[in-house]
C-alpha cells in the first residue's frame, strides 16, 4: 500500500501587517511552483492573522484575489475595512468610564495608606481601569462570514475540501485550543475571530461558555498540528522576526549619531520584545520537530531581520497594507531566489517542481520602477497576472518556458 504524502501550509500570526505580508509572500511562492498553487496544499494551519489568510486559502480563495480585495479592485470580494478591525466596544467603554473615578480614587487611597506602596503599584492598580478589550473582535467574524457567503462557500470545517486548523488560546485554563473538523459546531468565522483576539486590543471571544484569545500566546505557529495530520512537507510563513539593529540603523525621528531602539520609546521596545519572544518560540519549535521527525521537511519563510520595513510599521497599521504586501512579495522572492537550490531539492523530494524564471522577471520589473507609483502599477499587474483559467497568453508562454527549463535540467 502506497503511503499518502501530504503537504501543509502553516501561517503564523503578526497582526494586519503580518496577514498582508503573508499574502504577498504566498504570491511569490505561487510563481515558483509549476502547475500548482499554494491553494493545493492538503493541510492549512493558521494562528491569529494567519488564521484569516488560511481560512480563505483552504476555501479556494487565491492570494491574488485576497490582494485585489485589499486593494479594493476585486469584483466579488469586498476589501477588509477599518470597521472590521477597529470596531469600538462603545458599551464597554461607557461602563469603564462610569467606573473610572471610583477605581482611580481607590488606587491612590491604597498608595497613601500603605507605607511600602510604590508608584508602580499605583500604575498596576490603574490597569484595572482598562476594559477587557477596546475593540469588538466579532466584527472580523462578520467580515469572514460575509466573504464566504458571497462566494457560496460553507462557513463550516466539516464541509471544506481541505483540512483547516485554527489555533486559539483558552483564557481560563491557558490551554491551546484547536478548531477543525473535530469541532463541527464552531463556524470558521468564529474560530478566526477567537484566534485573532489580541488581549487588551480585543475582548475575548466566548464560544459555548468558554473564552478564547489570541492563539499566538501558545506558540505563533503550530507546526506539530500539521505533522499529526500526516504532513511530510511543511511550508511555514512567519512575518514576526526581531529587527537586527546591531549596526544602529536609522530610526524615525533620529538624524545623527548612533540609534538605539530604546531611544524611540516604549512602543519600539515592546515591539522588539514581542518579536524576540515569538521568533524564539518558533525557532525552538521547528528545531524540536526536526529532531523528533527527521522524515518531515520544514521550510521556514520569514522577512529579512535587517530590513526595517516590517518592524517600523505598527502590526495593526491599516494604511500600510499595500506597501507591506509589496514588501512581502519582494522579500520572499529574494529569499527564495537566493536559496533556490535548497528549496528546489526539498520540494522535488515531494514531487513538486519549481522554477525561478518568473520570479526573476517580476523582481526585475519591480526594481526597474522609477518611483512608488510605478512600483504599485507593476505590482498590480503582477498580482493580476495569474487567474483561475491559467492567465494571459504571455503568462502561459512564460510557464511553458519554465517547464521546458525543468526538462532541460533533468
Amino acid at each position: 500500500m502506497t503511503e499518502i504524502r501530504k503537504t501543509a501550509l502553516v501561517l503564523a500570526g503578526g497582526g494586519l501587517t503580518g496577514a498582508v505580508y503573508e499574502i504577498g509572500a504566498l504570491r511569490a511562492i505561487n510563481d515558483l511552483l509549476i502547475d500548482r498553487t499554494v491553494n493545493d496544499f492538503d493541510i492549512f494551519v493558521g494562528t491569529s492573522a494567519g488564521a484569516l489568510v488560511g481560512a480563505f486559502l483552504a476555501n479556494g480563495i487565491t492570494p491574488e484575489e485576497m490582494m485585489q480585495s485589499i486593494a479594493g479592485s476585486h469584483p466579488d470580494l469586498l476589501p477588509i475595512q477599518r470597521r472590521h478591525i477597529f470596531n469600538l466596544k462603545r458599551s464597554e467603554l461607557l461602563r469603564t468610564g462610569m467606573e473610572l473615578p471610583v477605581k482611580v480614587g481607590r488606587a491612590w487611597w491604597r498608595y497613601f495608606r500603605e507605607r511600602e506602596a510604590t508608584l508602580f503599584d499605583v500604575a498596576w492598580a490603574l490597569l484595572d481601569v482598562l476594559p477587557a478589550g477596546f475593540y469588538d473582535g466579532m466584527a472580523l467574524e462578520d467580515y469572514v462570514r460575509s466573504m464566504l457567503e458571497r462566494r457560496g462557500l460553507c462557513n463550516c470545517f466539516s464541509g471544506m475540501p481541505k483540512d483547516l486548523y485554527v489555533v486559539a488560546t483558552e483564557l481560563d485554563s491557558g490551554e491551546r485550543a484547536v478548531f477543525g473538523r473535530q469541532t463541527p459546531e464552531v463556524p470558521i468565522s468564529v474560530a478566526v475571530a477567537a484566534s485573532s483576539a489580541v488581549p487588551v486590543v480585543y475582548k475575548p471571544v466566548r464560544i459555548q461558555g468558554r473564552e478564547y484569545v489570541d492563539g499566538g500566546l501558545r506558540g505563533n505557529a503550530s507546526l506539530d498540528i500539521a505533522i499529526e495530520a500526516g504532513a511530510s512537507l511543511i511550508v511555514c510563513v512567519n512575518p514576526m522576526v526581531p529587527f537586527d539593529n546591531s549596526d544602529h540603523h536609522s530610526i524615525p525621528g533620529k538624524r545623527y549619531g548612533e540609534h538605539y531602539l530604546s531611544e524611540s520609546g516604549l512602543n519600539y521596545i515592546a515591539n522588539q520584545v514581542t518579536r524576540i519572544l515569538t521568533h524564539a518560540s518558533i525557532r525552538y519549535h521547528v528545531k524540536q520537530l526536526r529532531r523528533a521527525h527527521p522524515e518531515v521537511d520544514i521550510i521556514l519563510i520569514e522577512p529579512n531581520p535587517e530590513d526595517h520595513a516590517m518592524f517600523f510599521y505598527n502590526p495593526m497599521r491599516y494604511s500600510a497594507r499595500l506597501e507591506i504586501a509589496r514588501y512581502g512579495f519582494e522579500s520572499a522572492t529574494l529569499g527564495l531566489a537566493e536559496d533556490y537550490p535548497y528549496y528546489k531539492a526539498t520540494l522535488a523530494r515531494h514531487g513538486i517542481p519549481m522554477s525561478r524564471r518568473l520570479v526573476i522577471q517580476e523582481l526585475q520589473a519591480l526594481q526597474e520602477a522609477e518611483d512608488n507609483e510605478a512600483r504599485y502599477r507593476v505590482l498590480s499587474r503582477i498580482l493580476g497576472a495569474r487567474s483561475a483559467e491559467g492567465g494571459s497568453p504571455v503568462r502561459q508562454l512564460q510557464r511553458t518556458l519554465a517547464q521546458l527549463e525543468l526538462l532541460l535540467e533533468g
